[in-house]
């Protein structure tokens, strides 16, 4: 299982994911979970005494139900937290009582224990606020003119101290829930919302957008800590008041699968997540989790000299940087009154909303982008502040928003997120049917895509083959080394192993370089199907420098009739 855990608990056995070289391997592991639903054949069973013995070790379980569940999911006093995915929530004791039943009759996909999410904060200084954002002139904010309300900045944290002098009288700021900042623990989710938006009022700081559209989502409402399902709800609630920008300055080093769901979700429904690399460097950079998913902008942290923080985690899947170091941050009056009710704090969790903000000033003003573009546009725009190219610490360097505002986007890369068939097919968890690139009367068809190493390892699609006749499909890669595989019909995941793989994969492509690759698939039953084509990075492409840009390639289906063998 992966669940969120404290950082400090699991870093020593997770040091080991740092020396997986197939960057795809750890998403894997969770894919594995995903794309099983709705396809029955990897549903749960029922629960195992040790799945029963770790939710009893926690107030809730989170269930991903099946159609049908609902009735008795509700009569066990069980909350649906989503309407983009069939998320439930229900009190351990009653979990145990009822999931063995609903599991027998094949009701759930999904059961994980609500565990708690850790805050990026690497530590508060506990200094009186002194009025110099170093910050500013690093981004390049002190060069450019910050627009009005714009595309929305969704922060997901703890409660926003709406009567703090930074936001009693704001425009343009939205409470998404009820607001709680009465513990002391809940001082994180104000700073946060200061970095993205703190007005240009003549008091106290200056956010990165200080006309952003604000929202905020507390998911700690009761003041004890974040969970895994309070994340969930805040990403519904961004979902149904974007498209926008989310801020998510939390992790874990544990993957958790329904979390990822949602994650994936949230992508497709338009909107760019911003998360906290982690602050774990000192401790070997255990991947942190949602900042190590796909399509997720992942923000490492620089000190005031432009270099890595000591604290700031490394890792294949950082994007970019920003400061992180002695970040100036408002925090709640109800227990720091004024004069004292600002602060200085450092970790990934203050450079993530300063990427945020800027990523929605940026998407305010070039508003034609979409949500892939955007995160291309803030890669590409980063200044290098390590050896050239990609580093761990500071992905594509150092965040720019001048450039940002002007440097070319990348093409758009469509039908993403695609990762796997349960991304792209009608009856799959995103609730969506991706075009085929051929269908019936459509003999041909065609698309350009993109890869990443780590943002984008493996794109699926769809494509239709009538009865008795092949299917020619064939990639053309630019910039690196990119591979093609083809599944049949009945395959749930391109992740398959054992007898599953032996069924549905219909063969691969593995040309090096930029070489075609081209393969053939006969559909021998009497119907017509659906077959799909993966696109995924090549060996090869590991001995090159990353791209900003990625491995482009273009991918093509024609449907041929075959011949007949003369007798």
């Amino acid at each position: 299982m992966f669940e969120p855990i404290p950082t400090k608990a699991v870093a020593m056995p997770l040091a080991m994911f740092a020396s997986l070289r197939r960057l795809g391997v750890v998403f894997a592991l969770a894919c594995l979970t995903l794309v099983a639903w709705p396809g029955s054949a990897w549903a749960q069973a029922t629960l195992s005494r040790d799945q029963a013995r770790e939710l009893r070790l926690y107030g809730a379980a989170l269930i991903l139900a099946r159609p049908g569940a609902g009735p008795a999911l509700r009569r066990a006093g069980a909350a649906k937290l989503t309407t983009a995915l069939p998320i439930w929530r229900l009190r351990s004791g009653a979990a145990v009582r009822v999931l063995p039943g609903l599991m027998r009759d094949g009701l759930v996909s999904e059961v994980e224990p609500d565990q708690p999410v850790e805050l990026a904060n690497h530590l508060g200084q506990g200094d009186p606020l002194i009025p110099q954002e170093w910050w500013i002139s690093s981004v390049g904010l002190d060069r450019a003119e910050p627009p009005g309300p714009g595309k929305p900045v969704t922060v997901i944290d703890t409660g926003v101290d709406l009567t703090h002098e930074e936001f009693a009288t704001r425009p343009a700021t939205r409470a998404l829930n009820p607001q709680s900042t009465t513990a002391l623990s809940e001082e994180h989710g104000t700073a946060v919302a200061s970095v993205v938006g703190a007005p240009a009022n003549g008091l106290g700081l200056v956010g990165v957008y200080p006309q952003a559209t604000l929202q905020a989502w507390d998911a700690s409402p009761d003041g004890t800590g974040i969970t895994v399902g309070d994340v969930v709800l805040g990403l519904d609630a961004a979902i149904k008041n974007g498209p926008g920008v989310i801020n998510l300055s939390l992790g874990s080093p544990v993957q958790n699968p329904l979390l990822d769901a949602m994650v994936a979700v949230t992508v497709s429904s338009g909107s760019l997540v911003v998360a906290a690399a982690g602050n774990s460097r000192t401790g070997g950079s255990p991947l942190e989790y949602p900042a190590s998913l796909p399509h997720v902008l992942t923000v490492g942290a620089i000190d005031q000299t432009g270099r890595p923080a000591f604290f700031s985690s490394g890792s294949p899947y950082v994007d970019l940087a920003a400061p992180g170091m002695s970040i100036p941050v408002a925090v709640p009056t109800t227990y720091n009154p004024p004069p004292s009710h600002y602060d200085t704090f450092s970790g990934t969790s203050f450079a993530s909303p300063i990427v945020a903000g800027a990523s929605a000033w940026v998407w305010t003003v070039r508003p034609t982008l979409d949500a892939g573009q955007l995160a291309g546009v803030m890669r590409a725009s980063a200044q290098d502040i390590s050896d050239p190219g990609f580093d761990p610490f500071s992905g594509f360097g150092r965040l720019d928003i001048p450039a940002a505002l002007t440097v070319a986007p990348p093409a758009r890369d469509p039908q993403e997120p695609n990762e796997d068939v349960s991304y792209v097919k009608p009856a799959g968890f995103l609730h969506r049917a991706l075009t085929p690139l051929t269908a019936a009367g459509r003999s041909r068809g065609a698309i350009v895509g993109r890869l990443e190493f780590a943002e984008d390892p493996r794109d699926v699609y769809r494509f239709w083959v009538p009865a008795k006749r092949t299917a020619v499909v064939a990639l053309k890669p630019s910039g690196g080394d990119v591979d093609l595989g083809l599944w049949g019909p009945r395959t749930i995941s391109v992740l398959e192993t054992g007898a599953a793989r032996k069924r549905d994969f219909r063969g691969v492509s593995e040309r090096p370089g930029t070489r075609r690759e081209a393969l053939r698939v006969k559909n021998t039953s009497r119907r017509g199907a659906y077959y799909y084509a993966e696109a995924s990075v090549g060996a090869s492409s590991g001995n090159v420098v990353r791209r900003v840009t990625g491995l482009g390639y273009r991918i093509s289906v024609s449907i041929i009739r075959t011949k007949h063998a003369r007798r």
